[in-house]
Formats: C-alpha cells, sequence, structure tokens
C-alpha cells in the first residue's frame, strides 16, 4: 500500500471520502422515495452497521495474539452488557420509566461521542501523514468536536420530533427558536470561515485534512441533520426516536461503519501480508472481500435482534410495550457499550508501535517540534 494512505489511494477515495458521497445520495433518495425508508435501513443494518460491529469482534476475539495478550480487556469488557440490564430488571420491578430513560440518554450521549472521536481519530491520521502543523492540528480538533456537537445539540432541542420525545413541546419558545436559527446561521458561516481560514493560516499544507473535516466530518453530518433531518420522520406515526430518524441514521451511520471497515480491512491486509499461517484471522485479513461477506452474514443475526427490539416497522415478532423488546433492547445498547469500550482500547497508536505500522505511520518522519501523532482512539459507531 502506498506511503501516505491509510489503504492507498483508491482505497481511501471508495472508504474515507466516497462514502460521504454514497451516503448523501442514499439520503437524497430517502427523501424523494418515503417509502423507500424501511428497506433502505434494513440494508443499512445488515450491509454496513452490522459488519463494523462484527469487524471489532474479528480483530479482537477472533485473533490469537490478540487474545493471548489482553485476555483480561476482553473478559473485562463484557460487563458493558451489564448496566441496561440492570436499568431494564429496576424498571420492572418499580414500575417506574426513569432507569431506562437515563439508561438510553446515556446512549445517545455516548454514540455520539463515540462518532465523533473516530471522526477525529481519521482526521489525526491524515494530519500525521500530511505533516499538518502542530498549530493546524490543534485548530482543527476544536472546530471539529465544537461544530459536531453545536449541531447535535440544535437538532435535539430544535426538532419538533426530537423536543417531544425529550418530554418538550413541540415547538420552541419564540426566543429560544431565534436564538437556535443565530446559532444555526453563525455555525454555516463559521464552517465556510474555518475553510478560508485554515487555506490562509496554514498556506502549502498537504488538503486531505480539511477536506476530510470538512466533507465526509461536518459537511455529511450537517446534511444529515439539517437537510435529511428536517423531512423526518419518514416513517408514518413513529413510535420511538430511531423510527422518527431512520433517514438520518443512514446517512450518518453509512459514513461512520464504512470508514471503521475501511480501517480495519487496511490495518488487517498490513498485520497479516506476510503471513503464512492458515488461522482465520490471518485468512480474512488477506481476504477483505471474503472478510465482508461473512461479517455480513453473522449481521443477519444484528438484523434479527433489531427486529426483536422493535425499532424496524412490520418486522417486530412481539407487541410494543411487551417486555421482552425492551429486554432486547438494552441488550443492544449493551452490545454498542462493548463495541465503545473496546474501541477506546484496541487503537491506541502511541502505546502500540505495531498499530502505527499497520495504519501506514511507521515509514513518516516526525514532525519537529510537533507531538506525536493525535490519535489517541479511533472510536467507532455505530
Amino acid at each position: 500500500m502506498k506511503a501516505g494512505f491509510i489503504g492507498g489511494p483508491r482505497f481511501d477515495l471508495v472508504f474515507f471520502f466516497g462514502s460521504a458521497l454514497v451516503a448523501a445520495l442514499v439520503g437524497a433518495f430517502a427523501l424523494a422515495v418515503p417509502a423507500a425508508i424501511v428497506p433502505l435501513f434494513v440494508a443499512f443494518l445488515l450491509l454496513v452497521d452490522g459488519p463494523h460491529l462484527v469487524a471489532t469482534w474479528a480483530r479482537t476475539y477472533l485473533d490469537p495474539g490478540f487474545r493471548a495478550r489482553r485476555r483480561g480487556l476482553l473478559l473485562v469488557s463484557l460487563a458493558w452488557l451489564l448496566p441496561g440490564l440492570g436499568a431494564f430488571a429496576l424498571s420492572r420491578v418499580t414500575g417506574e420509566r426513569a432507569p431506562m430513560d437515563l439508561f438510553l440518554l446515556v446512549a445517545a450521549l455516548w454514540s455520539f461521542h463515540h462518532a465523533v472521536r473516530q471522526s477525529y481519530g481519521v482526521l489525526a491520521i491524515y494530519q500525521h501523514h500530511a505533516r499538518t502543523t502542530l498549530p493546524a492540528r490543534k485548530t482543527d480538533r476544536l472546530f471539529l468536536h465544537g461544530a459536531l456537537w453545536l449541531a447535535f445539540g440544535l437538532f435535539s432541542f430544535g426538532h419538533p420530533q426530537s423536543r417531544v420525545f425529550l418530554g418538550l413541546s413541540a415547538d420552541p419558545p419564540p426566543i429560544l427558536a431565534t436564538l437556535g436559527l443565530v446559532l444555526f446561521g453563525l455555525l454555516l458561516v463559521a464552517t465556510l470561515g474555518y475553510g478560508i481560514y485554515r487555506r490562509t493560516r496554514f498556506p502549502g499544507e498537504d488538503r486531505r485534512p480539511l477536506l476530510y473535516l470538512l466533507g465526509p466530518t461536518l459537511g455529511l453530518q450537517l446534511f444529515a441533520l439539517f437537510v435529511v433531518g428536517s423531512f423526518e420522520p419518514l416513517v408514518p406515526h413513529p413510535e420511538d426516536p430511531e423510527q422518527a430518524f431512520m433517514a438520518s441514521t443512514i446517512v450518518g451511520g453509512t459514513v461512520h461503519g464504512v470508514n471503521y471497515l475501511g480501517i480495519v480491512f487496511a490495518v488487517s491486509r498490513r498485520r497479516f501480508e506476510g503471513d503464512e499461517g492458515g488461522s482465520l484471522v490471518a485468512i480474512a485479513g488477506k481476504r477483505p472481500l471474503g472478510a465482508y461477506a461473512a461479517f455480513v452474514l453473522v449481521s443477519l443475526g444484528y438484523l434479527a435482534l433489531n427486529a426483536a427490539r422493535g425499532v424496524v416497522p412490520g418486522l417486530s415478532p412481539f407487541p410494543r410495550g411487551a417486555a421482552l423488546p425492551e429486554l432486547f433492547l438494552v441488550l443492544y445498547w449493551g452490545i454498542f457499550f462493548h463495541h465503545y469500550y473496546i474501541d477506546q482500547k484496541i487503537w491506541h497508536v502511541r502505546e502500540d508501535q505495531t498499530l502505527r505500522y499497520e495504519l501506514g505511520l511507521g515509514g513518516a518522519a516526525p514532525l519537529v517540534g510537533a507531538e506525536p501523532p493525535n490519535v489517541d482512539r479511533l472510536e467507532a459507531p455505530s
């Protein structure tokens, strides 16, 4: 694989830039043909969201070397299945909804944090390849986190359907509505202004980090939340927030999932390119298309879990409000909590020189006077 890229020029174009174009086209199609939203969501679960989860397990539990080195992590991390089960049991015993609501609030916040951290992780890799100066890295980091969380807050408290799920009136008070519009306008101006600022303040730098920041990261997220999201819900009479924002989830989740699969495939190719062994994980690492097919096959179980928890209209075998859908709901989030936690532990570039090589960072000359590559974690997401 060519130096300076995560997986090579074409590979990066497909997984880290082209994925945003595909996601935007899918979002536009969903708006044009609202009746297709449920089939699109099923395809997203089966082809993107499920495989990106399975990729984490393949990289950890199926790798004999990783199991030998990090057995404690693989066992302890399973404890993240317990908080949801505890919230479920407490709600059932007390008859109060509060424990479940609190658990789901934490799940929503951690999910978005996880997505932001993965975006920053990929950006940091490109910054290292581009030898971006330390001041530019710091401003990129602050702008990425600030802009994405502002967008999330504006959407959460500004969208009528979201406000209803938060227990607020559908329409915000006039003064808050005006403030929201002002902040949204400032966000758009700041995004445009930041691109101009970065090009003039740091002339001559490689454009890839800035393009990734403004395009697949921020631009796509703004499109998902404020273009696609403004027409939601596309599902008639949504019964929960996930049904209400299916199209937005597909758009943002497609980039997140494809980026993560790209990272795993690139790392696996470098890790096992000289491995003559016949282990399952080595074979999969050298044959990414075959590995992806296996991930999709396993994701049939993930699709069944989503149907069982009642998020896919028309596919749930259980009545809404029954105990089993809620049990499957907390199991679903427990799996993602486990995924988030594992990802926080396995992508530490500063502590793992082998990982540096696998990400294509090992051959790059260090920046004079700069900190080590700022890629603490490549958290993925759900």
